[in-house]
């Protein structure tokens, strides 16, 4: 529970104070996806289907299909959330702060994100709503939270409050067959409200956290439950089944569905992370590196690694005679496992493609592979080493290895 109440801390705060991704530091080459360190929202709204778009602390990005991040409305806030019009493709809306400290109400881009205008302060004062809806049946009726629990009739332009929240709140969605019905992923449980959230009952039997909710225009929902996994029933029955459950101690705070293929998901980790499924959210990988990662890739790999690493590193990746503590070298250094048993997963793609090219200066019979293989061999050698990690390490991968570690 202590877990959930970090991620909200996070969620709500954490994204406006001490904010250190700085662009100038990347000016003079290309951003990638991952290392933006916190995605507010996601969606696959787009002009281009190959392409989607996230919000985050530093602005909208749409982002290919290699993980290239094009920002096109850096100066709009320090977003929290990122809603797509239900019927017009480069509509949106956000919220978030002008600063860390100035709240920025409701603001609504017409040109997929390039510019925004300020549509609504809500209801007494500007708010920061870090969940919002729109209706898919009646885009006119919207609903945000910020505190309480607040509804628009006018497609965000004003905004009444209804009252409190069902606890503390992750993520909201609205049922594809009522705008009354609205469902709230909760630190306490998923929720439902019938009455456009005056009142609230369970809608899953666990009381674990919900920290993500999804509806498609076709009525299937997607939950998140913590500790349970990803699930999903259909409207009105809800009869809830299993979709995956191998997360361990990581969530998924966010998913977007493509409206085209409903097999292929994007979903946002709770370290930040944005991870991939191609098979409507049974099997995940993260976004970096995706675009390499194929199953002849990963056979190649595996055979590159059998034939170059392997006889330090173990079969599968288990690292040098893990059962025998004196397997080391005069160092002390033992070849450390690449499989999920240890902290490959601390370093990036890059990171370990360095290393295999160049060396290690830690240990010197980590020697450099560039003279003996291609940087192609290396790609596939990476590619095959993600493919032994589970969805925390991959999730964690990199610079956010130490949001896991805390």
């Amino acid at each position: 529970m202590k877990y959930i109440f970090k991620i909200c801390f996070f969620l709500t705060w954490g994204i406006v104070s001490g904010l250190s991704f700085s662009f100038a530091a990347l000016a003079e080459k290309d951003v990638y996806l991952h290392q933006i360190p916190q995605v507010t929202g996601i969606t696959f709204k787009s002009a281009i289907a190959a392409k989607f778009r996230v919000a985050t602390p530093y602005g909208i990005f749409v982002i290919s299909a290699d993980g290239k991040a094009e920002s096109v409305s850096r100066n709009v806030g320090i977003l929290t959330e990122l809603v797509a019009h239900p019927t017009k493709p480069l509509t949106f809306f956000s919220s978030g702060y002008k600063s860390k400290s100035v709240k920025l109400g409701v603001v609504r881009s017409d040109n997929g994100g390039l510019t925004w205008r300020k549509i609504s302060a809500s209801t007494k004062a500007p708010v920061a709503f870090r969940a919002m809806a729109i209706s898919s049946t009646d885009p006119l009726t919207m609903y945000g939270v910020d505190g309480d629990f607040q509804m628009s009739r006018d497609g965000g332009k004003t905004w009444a409050s209804i009252g409190p929240t069902p606890g503390q709140v992750f993520d909201i969605a609205i049922s594809s067959k009522n705008s009354k019905i609205v469902y709230a992923a909760t630190e306490q449980s998923l929720q439902v409200s019938r009455d456009g959230g005056r009142s609230w009952q369970s809608a899953y039997s666990s009381k674990q956290p919900a920290t993500m909710v999804n509806i498609t225009p076709a009525g299937r929902i997607h939950a998140f439950i913590y500790k349970v996994g990803l699930v999903t029933a259909v409207e009105p029955e809800l009869n809830w089944t299993f979709v995956a459950k191998e997360f361990q101690d990581r969530a998924l705070m966010d998913i977007a569905i493509n409206s085209k293929n409903d097999q292929r998901l994007l979903g946002v980790a709770d370290t930040g992370a944005v991870m991939i499924s191609s098979d409507g959210g049974k099997r995940w990988t993260s976004f970096e590196g995706n675009s390499k990662k194929n199953p002849r890739a990963i056979a190649r790999g595996k055979v590159l690694y059998e034939e170059n690493c392997q006889v330090c590193h173990g079969v599968g990746g288990i690292g040098e005679n893990p059962k025998n503590r004196d397997a080391k070298d005069e160092f002390g250094f033992k070849a450390p496992a690449l499989n999920d048993d240890a902290h490959a997963w601390h370093h990036s793609d890059g990171d370990l493609s360095k290393t295999i090219l160049n060396g290690s200066p830690r240990n010197q019979r980590m020697i450099p592979w560039k003279d003996q293989i291609s940087a192609k061999d290396v790609e596939d050698i990476v590619v095959y080493m993600k493919s032994l990690w589970s969805f925390r390490s991959l999730a964690c991968q990199g610079g956010r290895h130490m949001k896991c570690m805390r």
